[in-house]
């Protein structure tokens, strides 16, 4: 990846934020993971003010319970950050997380603090509400992000293996709430949020452990596909400028975020959808080498990617990152 992009570029992403430079020292230069070098970075971020409150955010597991699903803040998205950080169970901090992350399961699938609607539940329900639930959405990226830091306990494998199986047959797997499910099935596609947080499951899992990992892949991504091939919004997932937007962390449906996980998938780069988030993201470039913000979450405004005035080392890492695997580098 070095001989390919401006030394400058890599330069300025190691002189940024230490999540940046550290995941640049591993996927965009290669380093090992021992090296003093990736160390040293480790242990910065490990003890970089600004994560240490994240962490510290994220140990509070669903203490506030969610308004709406696109709130940046929820404990799962939290979880996931670190996890793109490069934290796992071996920092007693995160493991100390993901033990409270298994106790809550919905049918045995991860669930989160959250009220559903069609079961009469107060949608602003005091601080007393106790329920905990898995839709489509939270409970696949739940799995994923416990799956990525390392955990492999039977609740969580078995979970797993229950989600796969609900995308075994075209249509996958429809929501819980009862206003966001008649859409889908008026139109014959299953979430397409969904759909995409299940890709990014099957990313993280060995192909040997997935046997039919190319069945499951095409039953979630036809729903991307149709999506695409509506041109237009369908629920709140939208297929506009919205869409199109330089946004983190994954909190919500946009084209970073489906890039990320779709250049996972060598077999799909040539899919016209695919294509089509890589020249946008090609053409977001900036001419110095770098990518920034197009919109972001109030709740990282003093995070280098949520700053709109300036070019992001996070977001031009992720960027690279994303166009060296549909370019083979």
């Amino acid at each position: 990846m070095i001989r390919s992009m401006e030394q400058d570029v890599l330069d300025w992403i190691l002189s940024g934020p230490s999540y940046a430079a550290y995941r640049t020292r591993l996927d965009l230069m290669g380093e090992a993971g021992d090296s003093p070098e990736v160390l040293n970075a480790g242990k910065k971020m490990e003890d970089d003010p600004q994560v240490v409150d994240l962490i510290n955010a994220a140990s509070e597991w669903f203490s506030e319970i969610p308004k709406r699903h696109d709130d940046a803040k929820m404990s799962h998205y939290r979880l996931r950050m670190l996890a793109d950080f490069g934290f796992d169970i071996t920092d007693c901090r995160i493991a100390a997380i993901v033990k409270r992350a298994l106790v809550h399961t919905d049918d045995g699938l991860p669930a989160i603090r959250q009220a559903l609607p069609e079961k009469g539940a107060n949608l602003k329900p005091d601080e007393s509400f106790d329920e905990w639930h898995a839709l489509p959405c939270d409970a696949t990226v739940l799995a994923a992000t416990l799956y990525r830091l390392g955990c492999r306990e039977p609740v969580l494998m078995g979970a797993i293996s229950d989600i796969l199986e609900r995308w075994r047959e075209p249509g996958g797997w429809f929501c819980h709430l009862f206003f966001v499910d008649s859409q889908y099935r008026k139109h014959g596609t299953p979430c397409m949020m969904a759909a995409l947080q299940t890709l990014e499951l099957l990313s993280e899992l060995p192909m040997a452990d997935v046997p039919d990992r190319g069945i499951l892949r095409d039953t979630a991504f036809d729903a991307l596909e149709a999506h695409h091939g509506m041109g237009r919004s369908l629920y709140y997932f939208g297929r506009g400028r919205k869409f199109h937007t330089l946004k983190y962390p994954y909190a919500w449906y946009n084209a970073l975020y489906m890039a990320e996980v779709l250049s996972r998938f060598p077999e799909l780069h040539d899919r016209p959808l695919v294509r089509e988030l890589r020249t946008w993201l090609e053409d977001s470039r900036a001419d110095d080498g770098s990518w920034t913000p197009t919109s972001m979450f109030m709740a990282y405004r003093d995070w280098d990617f949520a700053d709109k005035k300036n070019p992001s080392p996070w977001l031009t890492f992720l960027c690279l990152r994303i166009l060296g695997r549909f370019f083979g580098s």
